[in-house]
């Protein structure tokens, strides 16, 4: 309790730096806006697209002078990017986010995410859910493994059903390790450390338009943290 207490207050302590000093966050964070606690704006913690100069607080800031940080607590709570550009995953183009991040789950209960591809709620000419067709999670505890990184993919297309497929990417990492999501033409991939893990047809999902999210996202109650040493986006 007292980490996670000085991870908090040592922000307020000791000033924070903005991550948008350095070089390789500035692509990313031109093309994307912080969403925290919430999903809907909140002056004190979130900031709108691209307005990421000199901004940073106890949910978001640049640590060590070189990982960006996200940190948050509570069940449904989250500090997360969520990218500009809507896509289908029908598009012969790929669609791409890179990573190379580190997890702190410190004593959240179950999981949270820290990688997600989300449908848009908010169109008005175009087919909406409010749900993500991927997220990719850290599980305390899934069919017997602990500890273990999950890709947990929609498997329909209706809004109302449980529908669910959960596949396994490995042992969380104790250090740093390397993911990339691609889609393209209707075909979901993920690999960890350059092992491909999921490859999966997504075309049922085609209807929608998406966006990229990254950050840390609870579904429980707890405290979490995700550095990220890069992140990168084709979109």
């Amino acid at each position: 309790m007292k980490k996670i207490i000085f991870l908090i207050f040592g922000i307020y302590l000791f000033g924070c730096n903005a991550p948008f000093s350095l070089d390789k966050f500035k692509n990313v964070l031109s093309v994307s806006k912080l969403q925290a606690p919430g999903s809907h704006y909140n002056p004190l913690y979130s900031t709108k697209y691209g307005e990421f100069k000199d901004f940073c607080n106890k949910y978001f800031y640049l640590q060590d002078n070189k990982y960006m940080a996200f940190f948050m607590c509570g069940k449904k709570h989250r500090s997360e990017l969520r990218f500009k550009n809507e896509w289908s995953v029908a598009d012969s183009n790929p669609h791409i986010i890179i990573a190379r991040v580190k997890l702190f789950p410190l004593n959240e209960k179950r999981e949270f995410t820290f990688l997600q591809i989300h449908a848009d709620s908010n169109l008005k000419d175009k087919p909406v859910i409010n749900k993500p067709l991927l997220r990719v999670v850290w599980y305390k505890h899934l069919r017997g493994a602990k500890n273990h990184i999950w890709a947990v993919i929609r498997a329909c297309d209706e809004a109302n059903v449980m529908c669910y497929e959960k596949i396994d990417l490995g042992e969380m990492p104790k250090g740093f390790f390397d993911i990339k999501v691609e889609v393209k033409n209707s075909k979901l991939k993920i690999w960890v450390n350059g092992n491909l893990k999921v490859d999966k047809d997504v075309s049922y999902w085609n209807k929608f338009l998406n966006y990229f999210k990254a950050g840390v996202y609870l579904q429980d109650e707890g405290c979490a943290k995700v550095l990220f040493d890069k992140l990168t986006i084709k979109e």
